[in-house]
């Protein structure tokens, strides 16, 4: 009979082939998103990957392998090679044309925050490349690509459970910047200390402010006497914390960073929503031009007469065109003349690319109803409500 340590041996060896195997066919990924960015071709080919999932799933079965994990496998490598593409095609446009050599990207905070995961999630396929700048707030990530400090940056701007996040939407008001793609990221807040401590004992939480409310009802539920101490991110609550080596201090932070920080997750999955996703926008200085085969979802700013039935009217010019409004917020104006102090702008999303007829006809006759109107970008859509 055949050692234990000589199968695992040859089992070891055969995982390595595998890995191989898909380091290879992600080399052949990049040369099938240049081409489909060449030639305008969509992403997503269902038919071509059902077609080629029943091929493999017969052959699986052919050779005595399990359908089911033959579906789950392929599956997921289906939907990182198309992740994989998007993400390719997006600094192909970015760099008018040729994959940048280094890519500068602004964030939210320093290794291990939920935005550093969020960054490294859309540029994985280029990670080798990405030249990262970890930020203390909104606008330092916004003036870094603006100033040319950065190629882009990554923005939070809503969560399942918190809601928009409001500063983003207003800070969007007045930038020089151009949303050039999105991304959802789930979040699993988790209480970390620096050693395992009982929950009687701890009287202070740090985190940052949209953690504390995000988790409100187990914090209210489980920590009612504990002072909450809010910090610019959740990495510097991390840090802190393990600083402290306090038994009586913890962290509402990722779970997954903290290895990062030598701290001991405590609690799992405490958001008030269990499904937390956060959506991400990407910034750039440059607008990208998204090919019409590929669904786009274009941003876009604009002010309403302060007047019976005028926010209708905005209304009314996307549904005779059967264009899918899919966000809508209102916020305070930023710098508005005196007397219209109390004036309104709205953001909409809408599923429309601004380079075909419908939207451009659109966007004229929205500039006959409205006020201002400013298009924040157009980029390949992958966070549609009751679809991602």
């Amino acid at each position: 009979m055949t050692d234990i340590a000589e199968a695992r041996s040859k089992i070891d060896a055969i995982d390595t082939a595998i890995l191989e195997l898909l380091q290879k066919r992600n080399s052949a990924v990049v040369s099938i998103a240049e081409n489909k960015y060449r030639n305008g071709i969509p992403v997503k080919n269902q038919e071509r990957e059902s077609l080629h999932l029943q091929e493999l799933l017969a052959k699986a079965e052919a050779m005595g392998i399990s359908p089911a994990l033959t579906a789950q496998l392929f599956t997921a490598i289906f939907t990182d090679s198309r992740s994989r593409q998007m993400s390719l095609i997006h600094g192909l446009d970015a760099s008018k044309g040729g994959t940048l050599e280094k890519i500068r990207v602004s964030y939210l905070g320093t290794r291990g925050s939920y935005s550093y995961h969020a960054t490294h999630k859309f540029y994985h396929p280029v990670e080798s490349r990405l030249v990262e700048r970890g930020c203390a707030t909104f606008q330092e990530i916004i003036s870094s690509v603006e100033n040319d400090e950065a190629d882009c940056g990554i923005l939070p701007i809503e969560n399942t459970s918190s809601g928009c996040i409001n500063e983003v939407y207003d800070l969007l008001q007045n930038a020089r910047v151009h949303i050039t793609g999105e991304l959802t990221y789930n979040i699993n807040h988790g209480v970390l200390a620096a050693a395992p401590t009982a929950l009687s004992r701890i009287k202070t939480v740090y985190s940052h402010a949209q953690p504390i409310q995000q988790c409100s009802q187990w914090l209210h539920k489980n920590l009612p006497e504990a002072i909450f101490k809010t910090t610019s991110a959740t990495t510097e609550a991390m840090e802190i914390v393990a600083g402290l080596k306090s038994p009586e201090a913890v962290a509402i932070g990722c779970e997954d960073s903290a290895p990062l920080y030598g701290l001991t997750p405590l609690f799992s999955n405490i958001a008030n929503q269990k499904v937390n996703i956060t959506r991400f926008i990407v910034i750039g200085k440059e607008e990208i031009t998204v090919p019409v085969t590929i669904t786009a979802k274009t941003s876009l700013t604009f002010t309403t007469q302060n007047r019976p039935g005028a926010l209708v009217r905005v209304l009314e010019v996307f549904s005779k065109r059967n264009i899918n409004i899919v966000k809508l917020e209102s916020r305070p104006r930023i710098g508005n003349r005196e007397g219209l102090i109390w004036a309104e702008t709205f953001y909409a999303d809408v599923i429309a690319n601004t380079e075909t007829a419908v939207l451009q006809d659109a966007l004229r006759q929205l500039r006959d109803v409205t006020g201002d109107v400013k298009i924040l970008g157009c980029y390949p859509a992958t966070a549609i409500p009751d679809e991602a």
